[in-house]
């Protein structure tokens, strides 16, 4: 999953149309999830050319798996079992079959659950494996560059990040704990400091920061460093923002309707932050280039609006007005995509209140 972002970003750069204006979404259309939908991600689980998506569901404890027909839409959900409350879902191909399969960390059972994709967008029962306690989100990415996949966890009870290093054969080792700092919301695997190693970027609701932890390729991580963002920051991204090849760092702020963005040196430090207003209770983010001007942009998930708020980019590193679109009730995750296959990025939200997805398609004219 770690490349998913990075390609999706290229894939829109690469169509080298400029489009007009800023950009636009056409009105949501919903689809049943799971009771309590808080975390989405979006891929090809059925190896039909068109994206899908998986959500967990927090108080199901399940994952819905809705298929994409390719034009926009999706079928009607799937479910399968996780374990107690889940909250974060990623994806990989942990058993090197060539199918994709999920993890999904449980909340309340202090788990992370692996599920071994078919390749036709069915899913085996799962496999637990232990984190930290109140595990949030979940990242994949080869800590160790011996070719297999890696999970971590960001661990809200104990302030540490989980990582279980993979086998290939879609099992994983004991984890070994890292310290953050407290109330681990979000965890992304980026390499920010250009060794070729992958670090950890964990995003604190109760510290006001982002701590970074330095990878040094043989799975393990440094002791951490912060960086301060606005009052409760949640949902993290990593991406080149104002162009110089350096990864940046932006994070919604839940208690101050902010999203902070920290500019890259390159080294593994970072910049002082720079606030942006969004919705109230802004929660999950993801980054793309909405509008065609090759600048990536950021939309973030406004809990207590029920919008989503998108935020062109400059391309310098700065970030003009939000523009407020409306979703179905209690946003909680977010992801990108191509739904209907017109070279434009789309969005889907999970909505923890009304249980389902809305998918917003990407409108803004050539």
């Amino acid at each position: 999953m770690i490349a998913v972002l990075a390609a999706v970003t290229a894939l829109f750069t690469a169509q080298g149309t400029a489009w007009a204006g800023a950009p636009t979404f056409a009105t949501h259309v919903d689809y049943a999830a799971g009771n309590a939908a808080q975390a989405v991600r979006v891929a090809d689980f059925n190896k039909d050319g068109h994206l899908d998506q998986a959500v967990a569901n927090s108080y199901d404890n399940t994952v819905s798996v809705l298929l994409g027909n390719g034009d926009g839409t999706f079928n009607t959900k799937t479910d399968y079992g996780t374990g107690d409350y889940p909250a974060g879902v990623a994806v990989g191909d942990f058993n090197e079959d060539g199918n994709l399969d999920l993890a999904v960390d449980n909340l309340n059972g202090n788990t992370v659950s692996v599920l071994l994709g078919n390749g036709d967008g069915t899913f085996n029962t799962k496999t637990d494996y232990a984190t930290g306690s109140g595990p949030y989100k979940v990242e994949v990415g080869d800590f160790d560059k011996d070719g297999h996949l890696d999970l971590a966890a960001s661990n809200t009870n104990d302030n540490t990040v989980s990582v279980l290093l993979g086998n290939g054969d879609g099992t994983f080792n004991t984890k070994t704990d890292y310290g953050t700092g407290a109330y681990p919301f979000s965890v992304v695997a980026k390499d920010v400091n250009k060794d070729t190693n992958l670090d950890l970027v964990v995003s604190n609701v109760s510290d006001n920061t982002v701590s970074v932890l330095l990878g040094n390729g043989d799975g393990t991580f440094n002791t951490k460093t912060d960086y301060g963002t606005g009052s409760s920051p949640t949902r993290i991204q990593v991406a080149d923002f104002n162009g110089d090849s350096n990864l940046d760092i932006a994070v919604p702020n839940l208690s101050d309707a902010t999203v902070s963005v920290l500019l890259g040196n390159g080294d593994g430090t970072f910049n002082t932050k720079t606030d942006y207003a969004v919705g109230n209770a802004p929660v999950p983010l993801d980054v793309a280039d909405f509008d065609g001007d090759g600048h990536l942009d950021l939309v973030v998930g406004n809990a207590n609006d029920n919008t989503v708020s998108v935020l062109p980019g400059n391309g310098d590193g700065t970030f003009a007005s939000k523009t407020d679109f409306a979703a179905d009730n209690g946003p909680f995750g977010i992801a990108v995509g191509d739904f209907n296959e017109d070279s434009r990025p789309d969005v889907t939200v999970a909505n923890y209140t009304s249980g389902d997805v809305s998918v917003l398609l990407n409108t803004t004219s050539p």
